[in-house]
């Protein structure tokens, strides 16, 4: 496995002192072997979220040295398609999560996550979980 993409749910249980163990090292040693995608939209959420300055700039300094996920303007229109077919099967979950579970479908890489919308995604999809 090369990359992987942690979703924001994943980055605050790791941030959380009480978090799951297991979880904070696999997001260090993902960080520490340069494995992680991170689309602007998980970038966004975590900085948002920061609770002071100085949390939002040791954050942004440790996010502005992963790999960045970009996408191209056709990508939209594949993301459309792809939420209208997980509505049609029944899968309602909110677009942020449609979203970055099709970046990870496209780009073949898996999500790691603390959020079940993710596994009924990849229930009815080829979206691969961490």
């Amino acid at each position: 496995m090369d990359k992987v993409i942690v979703d924001t749910s994943a980055w605050i249980e790791s941030f959380r002192p009480a978090g799951e163990n297991e979880l904070k090292e696999t997001v260090r040693q993902l960080i520490s072997e340069g494995k992680i995608l991170l689309p602007g939209i998980i970038e966004t959420e975590i900085l948002r979220g920061t609770k002071s300055k100085k949390e939002y700039q040791m954050l942004d300094e440790v996010l502005g040295g992963l790999t960045y996920l970009p996408v191209e303007d056709s990508f939209w229109g594949r993301l459309a398609k792809f939420s209208f077919d997980l509505f049609r099967a029944g899968v309602t979950v909110p677009l942020t999560d449609t979203y970055v579970a099709f970046l990870g479908i496209e780009n073949d890489v898996p999500i790691l996550h603390r959020d079940t919308h993710f596994d009924l995604i990849a229930q009815n999809t080829g979206l691969k979980i961490y």
